[in-house]
């Protein structure tokens, strides 16, 4: 037993999440530096405004994704697992085409249409002037997206920590210098372009100098040749319905500010609902080193036949997922107000609200911690999209009534709107993650007991077992 456990916290596994666990908390702190520095330097009613525009840029940006990250991290992994070199180089060169092309897509796009769907959403067209610029990041962070992309299918998470952290600490110094300068939230936006621009160098070095022929990589300019030829359809019908899938996330999840920016003549609705939602992100940090790794394990596995060690394999990531965030929600309940006074000042705790709201939100996504892998690797992407279209009515429906109902009924119209529409989100979110869990036992149960699986150790073990460790 000494040995085996030994082997599960020891193994390549552990050892990546551990990294990925060291560079999100890193990363997250980094990020909760920033948004301290925005709120107190760009005070209360431009931070609103500042949150409009990063929604604005989040809804054209659901053009841009088109499912290739997930759709390579998968595709890549699977093929270093079945060892399969030209695959490998194949789906590498194919990232980097739809990188190229998907960046600057979205990048003229939205210079074009910002101003034109910043008047027809906010009724605010000054909003899309700030976007306009915040668009060019999407065609210079075409070196970071890729680079990022390409580090997580072939499971190199330690290097990829140290990447996400320099991305991180970049946008800070950015930020922050643009703010003691006193540049405004043009200065703001200017330097999120900026710091993306610098990583995006970064990843390029990081090709050519970690990765390259070492691992079975051609150079950067044979890539971009290979990258030319590579056809459209490598992952075309994965990519389409991870694509839907995914923007159907982000759409949810931009829904809520879009609604309040429209439902109120004030952004401090949007402000509110925006840094509570960014300080529940924050505190996933606490099972999303686990959940970064998922997806490349899981399709490592299914390469090779596996899937009785990834059916109980993900019922242990659920419930490792899950105590994690019910313990972590627990400690906050009594100390929540006085940590958003103290880092965001005096006459800030009404943001332990709509915070508190969320909060509900944040314990059953630790129960889901897992469901982005498994709609990969069962072959379920498109069932979980339509869970999200059905419920798009309904849920949309669900939190323009909260948001009216909350700033009718509390005594700060501004923070009962905000609460509203965390309301509403939550009850949203949470009934499509119950959903899809239900399911997602029984699609992996059935997986794992259909003829030609092939069983394995517990999570961890397998690896040095089979020479992935290597």
């Amino acid at each position: 037993m000494s040995d085996r456990f030994r082997q599960l916290v020891t193994g390549r596994f552990a050892r990546d999440t551990a990294a990925t666990q060291a560079g999100l908390v890193v990363s997250a702190l980094c990020a909760f530096a920033t948004s301290i520095i925005l709120w107190r330097g760009l005070g209360q009613a431009e931070y609103g405004r500042y949150a409009l525009v990063f929604a604005l840029y989040g809804l054209v940006n659901i053009l841009g994704d088109v499912g290739l990250g997930t759709a390579s991290i998968s595709r890549v992994a699977e093929a270093r697992g079945a060892q399969d070199a030209a695959a490998f180089v194949g789906q590498t060169a194919y990232l980097l085409k739809m990188t190229v092309v998907i960046g600057a897509a979205v990048t003229a796009v939205g210079v074009v249409l910002a101003p034109a769907l910043a008047r027809l959403v906010y009724g605010k067209p000054d909003i899309g002037l700030y976007a306009r610029l915040l668009f060019v990041s999407s065609v210079v962070g075409m070196g970071r997206g890729f680079t990022a992309t390409l580090l997580a299918g072939m499971r190199r998470m330690r290097l990829l920590a140290g990447f996400n952290v320099a991305f991180a600490a970049a946008r800070l110094a950015a930020v922050g210098g643009a703010v003691a300068a006193g540049l405004g939230l043009w200065g703001v936006v200017g330097a999120h372009v900026a710091a993306t621009l610098v990583i995006s160098v970064l990843g390029v070095g990081i090709y050519r100098r970690s990765l390259g022929r070492a691992e079975g990589l051609p150079g950067l300019g044979a890539l971009v040749r290979a990258a030319v030829r590579a056809p459209w359809r490598r992952t075309f019908k994965l990519g389409a319905l991870v694509t839907l899938d995914r923007q159907l996330v982000k759409l949810v999840e931009v829904v809520p500010v879009l609604v309040l920016g429209r439902l109120s003549a004030s952004a401090e609705p949007a402000g509110y609902f925006n840094l509570a939602r960014n300080v529940m992100r924050n505190l996933g940090l606490v099972f999303s080193g686990l959940a970064k790794n998922l997806l490349p394990f899981f399709s490592e596995l299914k390469g090779k036949r596996q899937l009785g060690r990834l059916w109980r394999d993900y019922r242990r990531a659920v419930i490792a997922g899950g105590v994690a965030a019910l313990v972590v929600a627990a400690v906050c309940v009594p100390v929540l107000p006085a940590v958003l006074a103290f880092f965001y000042g005096e006459g800030r705790a009404a943001l332990a609200a709509v915070a508190y709201v969320l909060l509900a939100k944040f314990a059953v996504d630790g129960f889901g911690i897992g469901l982005g892998a498994f709609v990969v690797v069962a072959d379920k992407v498109w069932w979980s999209a339509r869970v999200k279209l059905v419920s798009l009515p309904i849920g949309l429906g669900v939190l323009i009534g909260a948001a009216l109902a909350g700033r009718a009924c509390w005594e700060d119209p501004l923070v009962g709107a905000a609460m509203g529409a965390a309301a509403g989100y939550a009850a949203w979110w949470i009934g499509m993650t119950l959903v899809q869990l239900v399911v997602s036992f029984r699609v992996l149960r059935a997986l794992a007991t259909q003829p030609g699986a092939v069983d394995a150790d517990a999570l961890g073990v397998g690896d040095a077992q089979a020479g992935v460790d290597s």
